[in-house]
Formats: C-alpha cells, sequence, structure tokens
C-alpha cells in the first residue's frame, strides 16, 4: 500500500498536480480507524490483566505478613494496617480484611475484572470476594 502512495506521489509530480484527492485522504481515515479499533480493545485488555496481577501479588504479600503477624500474636490480624508492621505496604490495588479471628482470615483485593480473595486455607489468591 505504501508504494502505491509513492506510485501516486510520482504520477502527481509528472502530471504538474498538487496535494492528494478526497478519496485518498478518506481511504487514509478509515484505514486508521479499522487499526485503532482493533488496538484500543487490546490495550484495555492489558490494563485489567495487569490489575489482576497487582492485586494477587498483593494478597501473597498480605498473606505473608498475616503469617508473621499468627507467630507474633497467636491471632491473625483484623485489619491491614496492623500488618504493617510485619513488611506490609498497601499497593494500588488496597486490600482489606474481610474477616479474621485466631485461627483464620480472609482478605480481598480489587483487581481489572472483579475482586480476589485469599485464606489461610486457599494459601493462593482465587476469584470472589469473602
Amino acid at each position: 500500500m505504501f508504494s502505491w502512495f509513492l506510485w501516486r506521489m510520482e504520477e502527481l509530480r509528472k502530471a504538474d498536480e498538487e496535494g492528494f484527492t478526497l478519496i485518498e485522504v478518506l481511504a487514509v481515515v478509515v484505514i486508521i480507524g479499522i487499526l485503532a479499533a482493533i488496538a484500543i480493545p487490546n490495550y484495555i485488555g492489558q490494563q485489567d490483566k495487569a490489575k489482576d496481577a497487582a492485586a494477587m501479588a498483593q494478597l501473597r504479600m498480605a498473606a505473608t505478613s498475616q503469617q508473621l503477624y499468627y507467630v507474633d500474636q497467636h491471632a491473625y490480624a483484623s485489619d491491614t494496617t496492623d500488618l504493617e508492621a510485619y513488611g506490609f505496604r498497601q499497593g494500588a490495588q488496597p486490600v482489606t480484611v474481610g474477616a479474621a479471628d485466631g485461627s483464620t482470615f480472609c482478605m480481598q483485593a480489587p483487581g481489572g475484572a472483579g475482586t480476589f480473595r485469599i485464606t489461610q486455607d486457599t494459601g493462593r489468591p482465587v476469584a470472589g470476594a469473602c
């Protein structure tokens, strides 16, 4: 297609004409529109995947801090601020403690496509809320 434009410019130069016709400009605009229609949904999908990965990473770090807190306090923390002394820092995807007591905890974080949770039983982030 690029070679066609080069050929067309050469023909215009020989014919002593200047510029492109309206049809040629419209063809370029349509092609750019089609490429944008393909690229934008892919970009948005990648953002959601990145938010999901960030939420799961935050939950893993929070679960590690919960275990360290449990070793010290013999109970799980009911708030993420209690976990800061054990190495946890909130990120872009905020983690909240849904439930915690002496033997169990459930924490959740929003991702791009939904909410993820982690408990002491699952040991890894899974889809769903507490």
